[in-house]
């Protein structure tokens, strides 16, 4: 084993969690995608990055080695922009389907370990939906610097904008600007993302997982008592003295431990190697937010609606109609944004999971018992649970993780991520960003992830996708949009 080098910096047990969970078939690695009305300046697009992440978080300029200390950042010291930063031109014409290969093309291709685990390209020319010729810029950072949130701060920290009232995840032109100022936006901004209880569980989440854990053991024991025995998950938090309404929420949590793998249908099958991603138009937000006002839904209430809809016209579209209902795993973090964005970065958040509803035909039917579902888990402390969960099996020996994380995994059909950006346009080096659009990793056998992002007044919703267990990622998008249009056509 490795000798850690003097000035190397123990990584978490969170953190070094996703470098275990690489594997071939499902890279934990997050894609990010932002475009651009036109082509940026590219000593401008150096100088930002150069600026604004790697002179910021020391985890840019640093390699993970495993250690005799464990999982450690080490400096990388033949460190160079150049490796990490980089322009292509795709054969013209290059419209957004040249685009969106390109990037299910990047989604398979692991980082190199041997450096700092992320690398940037700006793809020089796309044809924009509307004919304009613009740009991309395509992030990737592996899971292990941090979290989704997280990395979406980092990359949309490269945008600026002129208006001091405007709360976007960006730094800000003029005297504003700063770190304060970019906490004191991300903070507004994504306000609705962050559980009520935010800042109790800052303080007592990791004495929460200290006491889980130690209740339910450690090693080989855990893998008997959760996988074969997931019932004694209720046991351990009642030992630990959790109210009525934890107790209600772990009850939730053990069902979770209890249920089977997820519906076994169409897409499901070992993942392969080769990816594919597709993303939609801009979506009005105004028409979302008009829906679940006439319905006494949030935003997130609809979309979710809208994304089980798509889910019920692909397999319906293959003869599958006895699937009522679909898990997914959805990220919900746990510190206030404002307040987690150190040097280091690194992960924190939980995955709780929301059964969708694909019946019934409805679709304001379908959206009512979607928001009854979400509205239960918004009233409980299941990410609290959750989280600790994720921290014992973050600890535990690395068989021991590897097999747990995949058991929790395939409860579910993949990740669905929500995020809510900035509320007006941005520019980056001097050029406006027309969309913004993120991917997070699928894990276990997991065929799919799902990402619904707000920015300036539109949504966009994206697939990635297994390419051989759902090669037409596409057919989804558009089934999410008809069910948006669906909605839409039924609201006054």
């Amino acid at each position: 084993m490795t000798e850690a080098p003097a000035q190397a910096r123990p990584m978490s047990a969170q953190d070094a969690l996703w470098l275990t969970m690489d594997r071939p078939n499902n890279l934990m690695v997050i894609d990010g995608v932002m475009l651009f009305d036109a082509c940026p300046d590219w000593d401008a697009l150096l100088q930002a990055i150069e600026a604004r992440v790697i002179d910021r978080f020391p985890v840019f300029r640093s390699r993970a080695l495993h250690s005799d200390r464990g999982w450690v950042w080490e400096a990388d010291p033949g460190f160079a922009l150049e490796r990490h930063v980089r322009r292509v031109q795709l054969p013209e014409p290059a419209g957004m389907a040249a685009l969106e290969q390109y990037v299910s093309e990047q989604r398979a291709r692991p980082l190199d370990r041997d450096r700092p685990l992320w690398d940037i390209t700006l793809v020089d020319r796309v044809v924009l939906e509307d004919g304009q010729d613009g740009s991309a810029l395509v992030c990737r950072f592996h899971h292990a610097i941090a979290d989704g949130v997280r990395l979406t701060q980092v990359m949309l920290s490269l945008c600026d904008t002129t208006d001091p009232h405007v709360a976007a995840m960006v730094a800000r032109t003029g005297p504003s600007g700063g770190p304060a100022g970019i906490a004191a936006g991300i903070a507004s901004a994504t306000g609705e993302a962050v559980v009520d209880a935010a800042r109790a569980v800052a303080r007592g989440a990791t004495t929460l997982a200290r006491d889980t854990w130690r209740a339910l053991g450690t090693g080989a024991e855990i893998w008997s008592e959760v996988v074969r025995s997931p019932g004694r998950l209720v046991d351990a938090f009642e030992a630990i003295g959790l109210d009525n309404r934890f107790a209600n929420t772990t009850a939730s949590v053990a069902k979770l431990a209890l249920r089977g793998s997820t519906v076994r249908t169409v897409w499901s099958g070992t993942p392969g190697l080769r990816k594919s991603v597709a993303w939609s138009p801009g979506i009005s937000l105004d028409d979302v937010k008009r829906v679940g006002h006439e319905h006494g839904a949030s935003v997130n209430d609809v979309l979710l609606t809208a994304v089980a809809g798509g889910l019920r016209r692909y397999l319906h579209a293959r003869g599958v109609d006895d699937v009522d209902e679909i898990e997914w795993m959805v990220p919900v973090n746990l510190v206030p944004i404002a307040e987690n964005l150190p040097e280091d970065l690194g992960n924190f958040f939980a995955l709780v999971m929301a059964v969708l509803p694909l019946d019934p035909g409805d679709p304001v039917e379908r959206l009512q018992r979607t928001r009854a579902r979400m509205d239960r888990i918004k009233r409980s402390e299941e990410p609290i649970i959750t989280f600790g969960v994720q921290r014992g099996i973050s600890a535990a020996p690395r068989p021991v993780s590897t097999a747990l994380t995949d058991f929790f995994a395939n409860k579910a059909v993949g990740v669905l991520t929500n995020v809510p950006g900035p509320r007006a346009r941005l520019t980056f080096a001097g050029v406006g960003v027309r969309q913004v659009i993120g991917f997070a990793p699928s894990s276990g056998d997991q065929p799919m992830t799902c990402t619904v992002f707000s920015y300036a007044g539109s949504v966009t919703v994206g697939f990635a996708t297994d390419a051989a267990l759902v090669p037409d990622p596409r057919e989804l998008v558009e089934g999410t949009l008809a069910e948006i249009e669906a909605l839409v056509g039924m609201s006054s």
